[in-house]
């Protein structure tokens, strides 16, 4: 049984990362659904360092490295460009895939490499992913930088009128909104999976950009979905540790976390929901802010 939970905290770890990351964006008015491309190019160059150098940590440090870039490059057409935030985010998930099939699929295989656990179990980066929950919650609410981020995903013409930059909040938020994505893709790779194979995210990310609209943008039920769907997913994988002698095709299994994803959508986008629990999506989110 404790093998099983240390699986479902690591698939939480990797749905916090790449989720609070993801809110950071949102609460600043930018939507980035290519959340899963930059997770697949985090674990791709994360693996493909960590191979050629032999060391784990530059792995994780290529991971975040990528997505920062590509986070800055959202960044770069969604606000100084004025793309459409959905056709931006949707290429980079393109080239991801392309990225990924025709170069890291050559290097398939299990990582000759192994990540610090305790007790053998569980990654340290739990706990990290934890503090980084309460890090964000407070950033966001009890401090200036938090107001200014929330202003500027409500109403940027306001913020810009008391003096907000509005363009560089946007750029820190989503910089490190894309830097937390591709560390997702690389603990995924280097910690979770240990080994590269075909399209390794298999829709955490979608999962993780789905979570947001679950969380209503608030860090701390951000934290409990992670948690209520890292179990879910890693039952999906392995529903015999839980439930031995079902025998149900395991591709049913596989379906229980999305089918999970759309139920919870479906739930929280009905009126009631909106009203009795007051659904805080940013007023700005996925519109560009043109200057009058």
């Amino acid at each position: 049984m404790w093998p099983f939970i240390a699986r479902c905290l690591e698939v939480a770890t990797i749905l916090l990362f790449a989720s609070i990351g993801e809110l950071l964006d949102q609460r600043s008015g930018i939507l980035n659904v290519g959340l899963e491309g930059l997770m697949l190019l985090g674990a791709s160059s994360g693996f493909l360092t960590a191979t050629a150098t032999g060391n784990i940590g530059y792995g994780f440090v290529a991971g975040l490295i990528t997505g920062c870039i590509f986070g800055f490059l959202h960044g770069l057409f969604s606000i100084k460009l004025k793309v459409n935030q959905v056709v931006s985010g949707m290429g980079i998930w393109v080239f991801a895939m392309g990225f990924v099939t025709f170069v890291t699929d050559k290097y398939s295989g299990p990582l000759s490499l192994s990540s610090p656990r305790i007790a053998g179990l569980l990654s340290p980066l739990f706990f990290v992913a934890l503090a980084l929950v309460f890090v964000v919650w407070f950033i966001l609410y009890k401090t200036h930088l938090g107001l200014k981020i929330r202003s500027v995903g409500e109403d940027p013409a306001v913020a810009e009128a008391t003096g907000i930059n509005v363009a560089k909040i946007r750029y820190l938020c989503v910089t490190i909104g894309g830097l937390l994505g591709g560390f997702a893709g690389a603990f995924l790779s280097l910690n979770y999976l240990g080994l590269w194979g075909h399209l390794p995210t298999q829709g955490l990310g979608w999962i993780a950009l789905a979570l947001i609209n679950f969380s209503m943008w608030r860090p701390t039920i951000l934290l409990a979905g992670s948690l209520l769907f890292g179990v879910v997913w890693q039952f999906s994988i392995s529903p015999e540790l839980i439930v031995p002698g079902l025998g149900l095709p395991l591709a049913v299994y596989r379906m229980l976390p999305f089918m999970a994803t759309i139920i919870v959508l479906i739930v929280i986008s009905t009126p009631r929901f909106r009203r009795k629990w007051g659904l805080t999506r940013p007023a700005a989110l996925g519109l560009p802010y043109l200057k009058d």
